[in-house]
Order: structure tokens, then C-alpha cells, then sequence
């Protein structure tokens, strides 16, 4: 430092003894660690510490001082209020004196205090007279000054990126290792110099509580009373983290009772808090005009839309106001919707609301509107002058008003209309009356700027001729009573979307044969239309086409839709044959319609993914081709009653994943051919309701990746062939005639990865032979013996049901009723524990209306002297359904599900040695269902085998060998199918049938 002083001596023009002291002078103000005065917080409060240690560690990160022959400049933004100028504070207070050159300049301040007479010169002299004081910085050698050092600069609450070409130029001044920083309300000032800049983040709801505590309440204190801790939060989670808010807002209700603390929370949202309101009006007055306009339509009625619709409606796909705003921070895009903060929000509709002053109206309160519909919208100017406000938009409530006649002309004075909304928030059909608004005698609406025309139940036949829709984006006009839109044809550049559903009177769509930007085309319910034009070919852009329920739709025109990705043709009950009007389909939807096979063109549509054919009732047999959709995901016939046969697929379909045959007349389950990938990456296959299946085959076992098979109602299926390794869900539910299953059931491999949710249902299956029993139950078993106790497997549940009444011979206890007592051996939860079996059997005879869930539920409750009680539930469910006979519920609970509870309870000392378990049945609500009896019950604890599963061992000898009870040191073993011994229970408090675990 001392080197730079006596090098600049020649250009400091004084003797060395004023020199000398102005060394000295300097030197102690740079060891001086307090603030200057310029950045001295208005007060010593620690509050405007919470939540920055991590914001300062972050932009610490930028600055990058591991490199420091590198000049960094960081940017930090965000919203009004959100701490910018406080991070950028405290980051100066640390660094400063590790710096020759420093400078803390608030630009907009010092602009406001300079007024009429501020300049770039006197800015720029300020900003140098900072960073070289006491030396004159108009001489010659300033530059070189300023180069002999690094410095650290910032450049607070910047609004124009002129004043940072002002100030820093082209930067040649500034030597290799300097920081600058600049904070900013807009982050498009600064993209050029820092494309990344650090957004400052609103606090967390922790360190807003704190925050607003310390003003609000003078310090955070949980043990405050629960109505000022309550109403702290809902304040919080309205500014939602925003510091300078909830410090005006926390100063404001200091010292003040409940009832004070009351008013502002009820106001708050319609009213912003004056000072609040002042800061974010700077950012407002800063917008041109057209974002002005856009940041109030946003605010009015397009928060939370969809980024490019508001985009189309504003006029801003080419004009920049939408990204405007984002990086003024105005707005947001979030998940690709323009989103608003809550008290931006609030302050825009405030600023509407005080719209007296001010020509441009946006109308959604209900008297406004009225009174502009009535022509009473006008201003005075003075006692002979008044001029009629200019409506933008209005947003009506209709469920909020009487029916309301008007004049025709009620529009002539709204010219500049953008936006016009009639809705109900009720039902949107309101099935009584018609729309309350009605014209005796006509309507007349002539609007040339409308780019927004919602309006539901419109009451004439068609929209008047005067409108001109050269301008409009977005079309609503449903349950209308309009025959045609408009009578000729019409310029529409501009639309992209038109909903006309359920307008029944409906009968031509030639009003848009020059819209060819309509991406969205949506006439469900329109059920006087009965065949397309063929001028729609013009419609080049659309992208999906509704015209669900059209019921006296006949047939489709011969065109090419290139951009049509959706069809929906459902319930078109007249549609007898498919006509391809679009190569590009990627989502077929023909279920309910009429036709008896799809053509053979249909080849064509290679990025067709669903192709939908429910309910299609003639339809007796597909293409050979449909193998050749290479794209298909998902096949639905469920329903086609008439096919009885499916297409053997001789072509490699690696994207197709569901199959639902269910309700078809298919003869045999579709072959998976020898080496070709046709079907063997299905995931999902339905054969519910089917009366002729009679076996699956054994092609099924074949399909490595299914994981979900429907049975449900397969009253001719005798057997049931092996069932595929990862399947997770099976349901076979009324399959009246199912005697036999296969050995194994299914197959399992050691290495598999076991699922969640592993559910094979057997409910109502009355003619399961015992062997088939038994290897349901020893499935179940195996599977709960391959899940790995490991941490990564948390949560697995497996369970099964099926008629019987014993509890399998393998559980290790079991009892009469629904209550078990089990006695447990010391440290019995070690480390080769994995997770307990539980079985319930439960007898139907007496439930009498089953149209609710069934959930068979157990609470275990373990008990020591020395320890605390733990309890748990776990449900065996049952979709509504009719059960008469006794049943069998098995599951199996991984220990992962209660461990962690259970090593805090019992970490001290041994684990509790007894255990009761109470099962009973309730219905979907979780009430007891008292007549449906538990009339046994059964338990069981599962552990890792010593080797590695090869065949299975019986649980009870498993345990036996692990704790050295076998004196010959043999297990009983069961090869998979067959039959284990069976017991009875003994005594109702649950002797252990091998005396052992």
C-alpha cells in the first residue's frame, strides 16, 4: 500500500508532511471494521443474519477467489424486497479490506439525491471519488492509479444498463483479480456480463417465522400463544418469504393484540400494505407501456396459464414482454406457466382497482361490469366534459347475477376489448335456464381487437356479423345454441383454439376454413354434426381434434391432417368405418363407435402409441398388420365382445406394454412366437370378464416383464399355467372353475429385484384344489424369504387370498379368534431378521353387502416390562366384491417397515419377548365390520437362510437349525408343490406348533 502511495506522489501535487498524513488517515479508516456510514444497517438488529450464511457461501462460490489472476463480475437478482442489497452488504463488510480499491455505490439513491442535476459525469465522478479518494479523478494518471490495484466494487439496485457502461466502460481500468458485483431488479441488465447471476432466494418458511418473529413478536418464542404463532405462519406463507415484507409488516403489528393482528390478515390479500406497495410500484413505473399492459392482464386473468397461451393472447411471441417480466422478476415461469407472486399479485389488482384515474378498465367485479354493459363506465374530466373508459377486459361471474336484458349496442363502445369472459363458477353447464345475459333485440359486437371470447351458453345462432376475429386467439363458446359460427368465411390468422363442446345445434365447421394456425379443435358433444368439411384439409397446424359424442357423425372426408397427433372419435355411435385423415397420429381413440375392422392403411400411423377400441361391439377381428405399429404402447379392446381371435404377431414390437382384453370373446391367450420380441415386453395384460378362456398356456410364463395380469371373472379358467417371475399383481378373483395351478406358480429368481407391492388374489375361487392352496401359501413364502433386509428395500408388502380355513402348517403360531399371543426369544430382531407373516382367516357367511373395500387389518403391539409398546397396522385389501365362503388372507411386512422405530425404542437393553396380535376386518372407511369373524389366526417371523435359496426351507426348521436345536443337524425341507403337514391349533393363546422360531 505504502509502494502505491509514494508512486502516485508526483501526481498528488502536496508537500510529504500532507502526504504523510493523508497515508495515515487513509490507513486507519481501512483497518476500521465497522461500516461506512453510506452502509450502516438502519438498525443493529441480527435479524437480517437469518437464512443469509448460505446465500453468502453461494455467491462466494462466483467470486471464484481460487482463481484470482481472474476478474470476476457477479450479478445478484430477484424480486423487490427480497434482499438483495443485504446480501450484497454483508458480502462487502467481509471482503472489503482484504482490497486497495473499494466502492459500495447505491446508484438509484444517489441518482434520486443528484435530482434534475444528475449526469454521467457526475455519476461517473462519484463512483471514482469512491474508489480513489482524496486524489483529484480528473487528472490524467487515474487510470493508472486504478490499474496498480485489484479492486471491489458494487453496484447497488442498478436500473439501466447505461449506467453500467458509464461506470465501468470498457473495463480496461479494472487489474486482473478484481470482484464486481451488481445488484438488480432485472437480470436482462447484466446477461451479457454474468449470463448466470445468482437469484436471490425467498426464505424458507423456518427462516421466515424467525424473521418475522423478531419484529413481529420481538423474538421468536414457540411457546408464544398458538393464535399469534398461527396467524405468524399464515402472514409468512402470504409474502411468501419475502424479507422486506415481513419486516414492514412485522414493525406494523409489534405490541399490538390478537384482534389488531386480525385486521391485516383479513385485508392483506385485497389491500397491500402502503409501504410494500411503494416498493414494488418502482419496478411498475419502469415497464413500458406494453408491459405494463401484460403484467396487469397476467395479474387479472391469465395467472397460472400456460406459458405460450399467454403468450399467443398477448401478442408476445414475437414482442418480449412475457420474458420481460421474468427477468424484471414480475412474474415467473414455473413448470412452463407464467406464474405471480402473491404480492405482486395483490399490488396489481390494487393498481386495477384504482383504475378511476385511468382509461384502460379490467372488469371482473360483478358491479363494474353491469355498469359498463349499461354504457355507465365514464369519467369526468370537469362538469362539462366526460370521456367513456376503455375496457380491456371483462371476466363476468354469470352465476353471480339475476337475468339481465340488454340493449344490442352494449359492446359498440368497447372497441379495444381484448378479452371477454362470461363463465359460471358453479357448474359449468348450469342445467337450469339458458345464459342470464339476453338480447331482445340483437346483438351487436363490433371488435376488432378481441383476442380472447369466452362465453358459455351464448344465446343467438350464430355471433354477429360485425365481428371482426382478425385478431382472435382463443374461441369458447360452449353449450351455445349456435347453428354456424359466422355465416362467411372469415380471416382468423391469429387462432390457435377453438371449444365449441356440447353446442347440440351445432351443424358446419366452414367458419374455419382460414384459420390455418388452429392447433386445438374441440366439438365433443356437438351431436347435430354429421360429417366434417372437406375444407378443414386447410387446417395445416391442428393438432387434436375432439369430436367425442358427436353422435350423428357418419363418416370422415378424405384429407391428410398432416399435424394431427390426437383423434378422439369416442361414442360416435353412427361411425361404421375408419378413414385415415392423419399419418402422424399419435393417439386413436375409436371406443364406443361402430366399426367392424380398422382398414389396412392403418400400417401407416409408425408413431401411433395408443390406439383405443373399447366398447367397439362389431368388431370381430384385427389386421395382421397391427404387429407392424412399431411405436404402439398401449392396446385397449376391452369390451369387443364379437373378437374372438388375436393377430399372431410376427414382428419385433419393443414399445408395446399393455394389452386389455378384458370383456372379449378371445379364444386362447396370444402366442409369443419363437425368437421374435413380439409380446414379451408387455407389462400388462387383461383378460377380466372373458367366458371362454379355459387354460393361459404356457406361453405366458415367457413374458419376463409383465408385472400385472387380470383374471378377474374367467368363469371357464381350469388352470392356471406358471406364472412369470416379476409379475407384481395378480388378480383372479371369481374364477369359478380355476381347480389347479402350476408347480412352481411362479418362478423366482434369488437375484431378483423384489418389488413394493407383490398382491396375488384368489378370492372366490372355490374349486382350488388343496395342492393349488398350498402353493399359493408357499409362493407368498418364498417371496418374503428373497427380500433382502437391506435399507434400499424399504417398504416391501406381499400378500394373497384365497378359500380355505387353515392357517398354513408353516407359520410357526396360530389360534382360534382374532387374538395371538406368541412368546418370543431373547434378541429375536438380530440381524438376520427380515419381516413377520401374518394369516387371518375370515368368514364371509354372515356380511351380507359387500359394496365396500374389505381391509383384513392386524395390530401388533410388542410388550416388555422393561421397554415401551410399539404398534403397527398392515391391511390384506379386497376391492368391493361379493365373498361368502371362509378365506385366507396371507401377508407378509418387511422388517425395514418398523425397524427404525424399533432400534430407538429398544436400544437400551433386550428387545420385548411378547407380543399380541388382534386382527379384525373393516371396510374401506376403517370401521370394524363386526359380522365378518376372524375365526383364525396365524403368525410367523422370517429370517435369512444360512445358504443360498436352492429349495426352500420350512420356517420353523430354518429357525430350528439356526439356533442349534436339531440334534442331528437335519432340516425338513418342502420341494416346491408339495403338500407341508397340516396342524390344528392347540390352545387359543398360541402354542408354538415347533416350539421354536
Amino acid at each position: 500500500m505504502l509502494l502505491y502511495y509514494l508512486t502516485g506522489l508526483s501526481c498528488y501535487g502536496s508537500n510529504e508532511a500532507d502526504f504523510v498524513k493523508t497515508i495515515v488517515v487513509d490507513v486507519m479508516e481501512r483497518l476500521n471494521t465497522n461500516p461506512p456510514c453510506c452502509l450502516a444497517r438502519e438498525e443493529p438488529e441480527q435479524a437480517t443474519l437469518f437464512g443469509i450464511e448460505h446465500r453468502i457461501k453461494q455467491v462466494e462460490e462466483k467470486f471464484g477467489f481460487d482463481h484470482g489472476d481472474e476478474t470476476r463480475i457477479v450479478g445478484i437478482v430477484g424480486m423487490p424486497g427480497i434482499g438483495k442489497t443485504t446480501l450484497a452488504t454483508e458480502l462487502f463488510n467481509k471482503y472489503k479490506n482484504k482490497f486497495i480499491r473499494c466502492n459500495f455505490l447505491k446508484i438509484r439513491g444517489k441518482l434520486a439525491k443528484m435530482g434534475a442535476e444528475s449526469s454521467d459525469d457526475r455519476l461517473r465522478t462519484t463512483f471514482l471519488e469512491g474508489l480513489l479518494p482524496n486524489i483529484d479523478v480528473t487528472d490524467d494518471c487515474v487510470k493508472s492509479k486504478l490499474l496498480s490495484n485489484k479492486v471491489f466494487v458494487v453496484l447497488d439496485d442498478v436500473s439501466s444498463k447505461e449506467h453500467i457502461e458509464i461506470l465501468l466502460g470498457d473495463r480496461s481500468w479494472i487489474k486482473k483479480g478484481s470482484r464486481i458485483v451488481i445488484t438488480t431488479r432485472d437480470r436482462a441488465l447484466i446477461t451479457d456480463l454474468d449470463p448466470n447471476p445468482y437469484v436471490v432466494p425467498r426464505l424458507n418458511p423456518r427462516d421466515g417465522l424467525m424473521y418475522f418473529s423478531f419484529f413481529a413478536l420481538g423474538g421468536f418464542n414457540p411457546e408464544m400463544g398458538g393464535g399469534y404463532m398461527k396467524m405468524s405462519r399464515e402472514f409468512v406463507d402470504y409474502v411468501r418469504g419475502n424479507p422486506f415484507a415481513l419486516k414492514v409488516l412485522g414493525r406494523e403489528l409489534l405490541g399490538k393484540g390478537e384482534a389488531f393482528w386480525n385486521a391485516p390478515l383479513d385485508t392483506l390479500a385485497k389491500c397491500p400494505n402502503k409501504s410494500i406497495q411503494n416498493l414494488l410500484k418502482i419496478s411498475y413505473d419502469e415497464l413500458s407501456e406494453k408491459e405494463k399492459d401484460a403484467f396487469l392482464d397476467i395479474a387479472c386473468f391469465f395467472r397460472s396459464e400456460d406459458e405460450f397461451y399467454a403468450r399467443s393472447l398477448l401478442d408476445s411471441e414475437v414482442a418480449s414482454e412475457i420474458t420481460d417480466l421474468a427477468y424484471k422478476f414480475l412474474i415467473s415461469i414455473s413448470g412452463g406457466r407464467v406464474e405471480m407472486h402473491d404480492l405482486l399479485h395483490t399490488f396489481a389488482l390494487e393498481l386495477c382497482s384504482l383504475s378511476s384515474t385511468k382509461e384502460k378498465r379490467r372488469l371482473w367485479k360483478c358491479q363494474d361490469i353491469v355498469a359498463a354493459l349499461h354504457g355507465k363506465m365514464v369519467r369526468l374530466i370537469n362538469h362539462d366534459e366526460k370521456i367513456v373508459i376503455t375496457v380491456r377486459g371483462i371476466f363476468l361471474d354469470m352465476s353471480q347475477v339475476m337475468d339481465m336484458p340488454l340493449y344490442s349496442g352494449a359492446f359498440t363502445k368497447m372497441c379495444n376489448l381484448w378479452y371477454l369472459k362470461f363463465y359460471t363458477s358453479t357448474c359449468p353447464r348450469e342445467c337450469e335456464g339458458d345464459c342470464k345475459l339476453n338480447f331482445p333485440d340483437g346483438l351487436s359486437l363490433p371488435l376488432e381487437e378481441v383476442r380472447y371470447l369466452d362465453w358459455l351458453k351464448f344465446p343467438l345462432d350464430e355471433l354477429p356479423s360485425d365481428l371482426n376475429p382478425k385478431n382472435l386467439v382463443d374461441l369458447r363458446l360452449p353449450y351455445s345454441k349456435i347453428k354456424q359460427v359466422w355465416k362467411d368465411s372469415k380471416d382468423t390468422p391469429k387462432l390457435k383454439w377453438v371449444d365449441l363442446n356440447n353446442s347440440r345445434k351445432l351443424q358446419t365447421l366452414s367458419a374455419f376454413s382460414k384459420a390455418p394456425n388452429l392447433l386445438r379443435l374441440n366439438l365433443e358433444g356437438c351431436t347435430s354434426l354429421e360429417s366434417l368439411s372437406e375444407e378443414m384439409q386447410t387446417m395445416e397446424s391442428l393438432v387434436f381434434l375432439n369430436l367425442r359424442e358427436c353422435t350423428s357423425l357418419s363418416h370422415l372426408p378424405q384429407m391428410n391432417l398432416s399435424s394431427l397427433k390426437t383423434l378422439i372419435l369416442s361414442g360416435c355411435a353412427k361411425l361404421y368405418r375408419f378413414q385415415l385423415i392423419s399419418e402422424n397420429l399419435e393417439s386413436l381413440y375409436l371406443d364406443g363407435t361402430a366399426i367392424e375392422d380398422l382398414p389396412s392403411d392403418i400400417v401407416k400411423l409408425q408413431r401411433l402409441v395408443l390406439l383405443n377400441l373399447k366398447e367397439c361391439k362389431r368388431l370381430r377381428s384385427l389386421p395382421e398388420c397391427i404387429g407392424k405399429l412399431k411405436a404402439l404402447e398401449e392396446l385397449i379392446l376391452s369390451g369387443c365382445s364379437n373378437l374372438e381371435t388375436f393377430p399372431n404377431v410376427e414382428d419385433s414390437m419393443e414399445n408395446f406394454r399393455v394389452l386389455l382384453l378384458d370383456g372379449t370373446s378371445i379364444l386362447e391367450v396370444p402366442k409369443v412366437l419363437p425368437g421374435i420380441n413380439s409380446l414379451l415386453f408387455l407389462r400388462r395384460i387383461s383378460f377380466s370378464g372373458n367366458g371362454v378362456i379355459s387354460s393361459l398356456g404356457s406361453d405366458i410364463s415367457r413374458m419376463y416383464h409383465l408385472k400385472w395380469l387380470d383374471l378377474n371373472s374367467c368363469e371357464k379358467l381350469r388352470s392356471l399355467s406358471t406364472l412369470p417371475p416379476n409379475l407384481q399383481w395378480l388378480d383372479a378373483h371369481g374364477c369359478i372353475s380355476l381347480q389347479t395351478v402350476s408347480s412352481p406358480l411362479a418362478f423366482i429368481i434369488p437375484t431378483e429385484q423384489i418389488h413394493n407391492t407383490f398382491t396375488f388374489t384368489f378370492t372366490k375361487c372355490c374349486k382350488l384344489n388343496e395342492a393349488a392352496k398350498n402353493e399359493i401359501a408357499s409362493h407368498v413364502r418364498r417371496k418374503g424369504q428373497l427380500v433382502s433386509s437391506d435399507d434400499h428395500h424399504n417398504g416391501n408388502f406381499i400378500s394373497t387370498c384365497y378359500p380355505g380355513y387353515e392357517v398354513p402348517a408353516w407359520f410357526s403360531h396360530e389360534a382360534y379368534g382374532s387374538v395371538l399371543e406368541p412368546k418370543l426369544p431373547p434378541h429375536w430382531c438380530d440381524n438376520k431378521f427380515l419381516g413377520i407373516y401374518l394369516c387371518a382367516i375370515v368368514s364371509f357367511r354372515d356380511c351380507g353387502d359387500q359394496s365396500s373395500r374389505i381391509l383384513a387389518k392386524c395390530t401388533c403391539e410388542f410388550e416388555d416390562l422393561d421397554a415401551p409398546c410399539s404398534r403397527f397396522s398392515i391391511p390384506v385389501e379386497s376391492e368391493p366384491r361379493n365373498i361368502e365362503s371362509d378365506h385366507v388372507f396371507i401377508s407378509y411386512i418387511s422388517w425395514s417397515n418398523i425397524k427404525k422405530r424399533q432400534e430407538v425404542e429398544f436400544k437400551k437393553g433386550c428387545v420385548p419377548t411378547r407380543a399380541v396380535l388382534r386382527f379384525k376386518v373393516t371396510d374401506g372407511a376403517g370401521e370394524e365390520i363386526p359380522q365378518c369373524e376372524v375365526v383364525k389366526c396365524g403368525f410367523s417371523l422370517v429370517y435369512e437362510p444360512d445358504d443360498e435359496i436352492s429349495n426352500v426351507v420350512s420356517l420353523p426348521a430354518a429357525r430350528t437349525m439356526l439356533n442349534g436345536e436339531s440334534s442331528q443337524g437335519e432340516v425338513t425341507t418342502f420341494q416346491s408343490g408339495e403338500e407341508a403337514p397340516t396342524e390344528s391349533p392347540t390352545t387359543a393363546d398360541s402354542t408354538s406348533k415347533k416350539n421354536s422360531f
